[in-house]
């Protein structure tokens, strides 16, 4: 392919487009994002988008009335695949839409794999065999000031890891990172912000699950995915 497919993205924030396509699928795309519906519409008019995926509800439009706008005859992205992205109280909401020229319904509680494997099929690409490996990397954590901690992963992905420790760090909060992978010397450093915390009644490691926000090298976001792709044949 000569040119890299383009999607659309209303209204969704950085955080939960990157749960939803993380940056492993990302890099397959051109992404345009749009902070309003309205703003949306002038460009799908336009342009003829792959795909649109939107935060349902909308701040300021009706989801239908915007569903009716992209598939008009006179829209340039008329053919888009279109996924709603939501929380998992508004999805039998949002199921209304599918009958309405929505192809997806994206729950935000749903597990990252499935959802992953549902955007997927949606743009026409077969899923990697592996979104997030397993992998036990020592990893230095800073929560703040000079209150550092040296723990374990448990998983690594292009987008977050999960740390295994004991401590409790509130939802929300942002972490300093350093880590080193197989073979190498050169370390990955940045800031991640805690995204979950493991249920201690659960199955599992106890620990967090941080997200990526922005790594100390710029390069470091595509070296960390191409170091995945090699470890899982992707």
């Amino acid at each position: 392919m000569n040119e890299k497919a383009n999607i659309l993205v209303v209204e969704v924030g950085p955080q939960d487009y990157d749960n939803v396509a993380p940056q492993l699928l990302q890099a397959l795309f051109e992404v345009d994002r749009v902070s309003s519906a309205t703003s949306a519409l002038e460009l799908l008019n336009v342009v003829p988008f792959s795909a649109v995926i939107c935060r349902h509800p909308f701040t300021q439009m009706k989801t239908g009335e915007f569903l009716a706008a992209v598939k008009a005859p006179t829209s340039a992205s008329r053919e888009a695949g279109i996924a709603l992205v939501t929380d998992p109280n508004r999805i039998a909401e949002a199921g209304v839409f599918l009958a309405q020229g929505v192809d997806l319904v994206l729950s935000l509680g749903d597990p990252q794999g499935e959802r992953e494997a549902m955007l997927c099929t949606l743009l026409g690409i077969q899923p990697r065999r592996s979104l997030r490996i397993l992998v036990k990397l020592s990893v230095e954590i800073e929560t703040g000031g000079t209150d550092r901690f040296v723990s374990q992963t448990h998983d690594v992905s292009g987008s977050g890891m999960f740390v295994i420790t004991r401590k409790t760090i509130d939802i929300g909060s942002e972490v300093g990172f350093s880590f080193t992978l197989p073979d190498e010397t050169r370390p990955f450093e940045g800031v991640a912000q805690v995204s979950r915390i493991a249920d201690p009644r659960a199955a599992g490691p106890m620990g967090m699950g941080i997200h990526f926000e922005r790594f100390t090298d710029t390069d470091d976001t595509l070296r960390l995915q191409k170091r995945l792709d090699n470890i899982t044949g992707g």
